[in-house]
């Protein structure tokens, strides 16, 4: 049956309105206008609204059908006949019998296929309790924790536990995982500045380099510079190795020529030198000494202008701006540079040395590795821009990168919480399968046990049946007038009046929604279709059922209706739930009332509920006993109406009866109709208690006395006499007054 029912964007149901304490029967009570079809119609046809849900116990849904008044133009439109009903007609014990035996056995499977479902939706339980906790481990660990680094990422999972986890466990990923301080760089790079193009770094040339390799190599550092050794000075020169100190003596000798002496005079001792000692100095300091004298200066000149250069490329490099990579490395960079700077002091003082003592074998420190580095810091730097380049220039396409890279790296964080999710979900999901797969096999047994039924029916099946007992009634309740009749294909009905002629157009309103209810009332226990199962479990919805109906046929339609119920409390048949919904007070009363040979005005299979509307929105509220309250002062205004029609007067007297004497006074029925001695007071009497044990096969077959319109006064004295003799004259007198 249904368990649930949730109204939310039709109609006047603005608001959501959500029923989740249905019953077997289901009473609304509502004005005109309020949204009662609206609920009808929902249960007929859940498709049609696809915002609106309807659940069903074990998710099995069961054939519904439904009064309404769509119900009522769909059967007066069909030309001029009705579709028959098909049910089991009589004279065949045996199949019956067989029917029953499978219907048990159906039932059986049904009882199994239910446990099933309910181990199926503990599994159920299990998987969303897995679900829930990983959902919130994921918020927790992932969400929680990263939202401040990468708040983009999570646009769309803010406010979606479900989506996030979900794309934590299943989503694609990038193919490499990152570390944080990338994704975190490149992140903010994407999201957080203002991209455009850097421009890079300026590298040292090969030249430079190439230059500096050259001066290194020069092996006049490693070359002794001295005079000719042929000639006899160089001998004492080179004994007392003091190359040096005469080549620096030699510039002050040929300074010091003394014009008297016509000689040139030592610089040192004063003393005048040999003609030839002039000439024997210039031979010792020949041209190839001059040559590598020239060379060393010429060696440490270059060496200075490098060093100048460097300087200067230097400055252009550490002066650079709007470069957040090069700002990153700049500290780096200008420690190196330093360093390549005391260097090239270093090797500039050796070669100055070297200049001082040219005899001296030097050596200085080589720059190119250090140089090299330089260079590759630098161009560390300009692959970052590079990259911040590319990313400039498609920007589109790296974002998605990024994400999928960051998403790869979430992974990573709960990837042993993902592992364990995803071993006890299996396991779960292993178990519904299973199980699943037995709910269908049960399945298959049952429509296998239904089509069988269906055959078994088919055998027996008729519309006849439906025509007698509908004709019955008729006759039963008066109505002479019309009667049904199956056509000659016996597929159909055509009402007829009592000379044979077709009545449906004829009919009065009150007619033709009489006969219709009546059609209705043996459709549910039936079929339109002979292939159909008849014992095929039912809801039926009433709505609004006693619409433009007299107020003798309104009792006759709630006790029918009534009797419906009885058998669903009884679990008689195969009518599982019913719904009733109608505007009439007075109806709503008498087919929601309970007799007290039953229980009080409240029970666990029956639910009621109210609908209002205000500010044409509707809402609904229940209650678990009748609000719509019956009232026993109403019952006697009934009797004291003037001109009150035999079949309500009967009921209100019946009602009157049962309530006072089997509630209050606490007379037993049969001891109360024996106080009468006159047969006719008596078979009165009787009709009254009569109506109070009715059987439950046929609701009327007891009722062998029925008031005529002139024998209502008789009714009325054999009603008073009822107090009277029962010495009750003051409670009579007090509610007749």
């Amino acid at each position: 049956m249904i368990e649930k029912i949730i109204l939310r964007g039709i109609a006047t149901y603005n608001n959501t309105v959500e029923l989740s304490n249905l019953t077997k029967i289901n009473f609304f009570y509502g004005s005109n206008g309020t949204g009662k079809t609206t609920i009808s119609r929902l249960i007929a046809n859940i498709k049609s609204y696809p915002s609106c849900n309807v659940k069903y116990q074990d998710n099995t849904p069961l054939k519904a059908i439904v009064y309404n008044g769509d119900f009522v133009r769909y059967v007066f439109s069909q030309s001029e006949n009705f579709q028959g009903i098909f049910t089991i007609g009589d004279g065949a014990k045996e199949i019956e019998e067989k029917i029953n035996l499978k219907n048990k056995e159906r039932e059986k499977l049904e009882s199994e296929k239910k446990g099933l479902n309910d181990t199926l939706g503990n599994e159920n339980d299990k998987l969303d309790k897995l679900k829930a906790e990983f959902r919130e481990l994921c918020w927790e660990n992932i969400y929680q924790k990263y939202r401040g680094e990468f708040n983009n990422i999570f646009a769309g999972y803010r406010s979606n536990k479900d989506k996030l986890a979900t794309r934590l466990s299943k989503g694609n990923l990038a193919p490499q995982l990152q570390t944080e301080e990338y994704l975190i760089e490149r992140y903010n790079l994407l999201y957080k500045e203002e991209l455009k193009n850097i421009s890079g770094l300026e590298l040292l040339l090969e030249e430079f380099f190439n230059q500096f390799r050259n001066l290194e190599s020069n092996q006049i550092l490693k070359t002794k510079i001295i005079g000719r050794e042929d000639i006899d000075i160089a001998a004492m020169i080179k004994k007392i190795h003091n190359h040096d100190w005469v080549r620096e003596g030699k510039q002050y000798f040929d300074k010091n020529y003394d014009e008297q002496r016509k000689a040139y005079i030592c610089p040192f001792c004063q003393q005048t030198t040999p003609d030839d000692f002039k000439n024997k100095l210039e031979e010792y300091f020949d041209e190839t000494y001059e040559n590598q004298i020239k060379e060393l200066d010429r060696l440490y000149e270059d060496y200075q202008r490098l060093s100048t250069q460097l300087t200067d490329y230097s400055k252009r490099l550490l002066s650079t701006r709007e470069n957040k990579y090069f700002e990153n490395r700049k500290e780096e960079i200008k420690k190196h540079i330093q360093i390549i700077k005391q260097v090239i002091e270093d090797n500039l003082l050796i070669i100055k040395s070297k200049k001082e003592k040219p005899s001296e074998v030097v050596s200085i420190k080589s720059i190119l590795n250090l140089l090299n580095q330089q260079n590759n810091l630098v161009d560390s730097v300009n692959q970052k821009v590079k990259e911040h380049n590319q990313v400039v220039g498609n920007q589109q396409k790296e974002k998605q990168k990024i994400d999928s890279e960051i998403w790869r790296f979430f992974r990573e964080e709960i990837n042993s919480l993902i592992k364990s999710y995803d071993k006890n979900t299996k396991d779960v999901n292993k178990a519904i399968g299973n199980i699943n797969r037995q709910i269908e096999e049960k399945n298959d047994q049952i429509k296998k046990i239904k089509t069988e039924i269906s055959e078994l029916e088919k055998q027996i099946k008729s519309v006849k049946p439906t025509v007698e007992a509908i004709n019955k009634l008729l006759d039963r309740f008066g109505f002479r007038g019309f009667k049904l009749k199956p056509t000659d294909d016996e597929k159909h009905y055509c009402i007829i009046r009592e000379d044979g002629t077709i009545a449906k157009e004829t009919l009065s309103e009150g007619e033709r929604n009489f006969i219709i209810f009546l059609y209705f009332y043996y459709l549910v226990q039936g079929v339109l279709n002979p292939e159909e199962n008849i014992s095929e479990p039912k809801i039926v919805v009433f709505d609004d059922p006693v619409s433009s109906l007299d107020s003798d046929v309104l009792f006759i339609v709630a006790t029918l209706i009534k009797d419906i119920l009885r058998k669903v409390r009884n679990n008689e048949g195969n009518i599982k739930q019913v719904f009733i919904l109608t505007h009439n007070a007075f109806f709503f009363k008498e087919v929601a009332y309970i007799s007290s040979l039953g229980t009080q005005n409240s029970r666990k299979d029956t639910m009621y509920y109210v609908i209002r509307k205000s500010s044409n929105i509707s809402s609904i509220d229940c209650y678990e006993s009748n609000p719509i309250k019956t009232h026993y002062q109403l019952l006697w205004d009934e009797i004291k109406k003037e001109g009150c029609d035999c079949i309500s007067l009967q009921n209100s007297m019946r009602r009157i009866i049962e309530f006072y004497f089997k509630i209050l006074a606490n007379l037993d029925g049969e001891k109360l109709i024996n106080v009468f001695s006159d047969e006719i007071e008596k078979k009165i009497c009787r009709s009254l208690i009569s109506w109070v044990n009715a059987g439950s096969h046929n609701v009327f077959s007891d009722i062998d006395y029925a008031p005529s319109s002139y024998e209502i006064e008789k009714f009325k004295d054999v009603f008073k006499k009822i107090f009277e003799i029962t010495g009750h004259m003051e409670h009579y007198n007090m509610m007749m007054a």
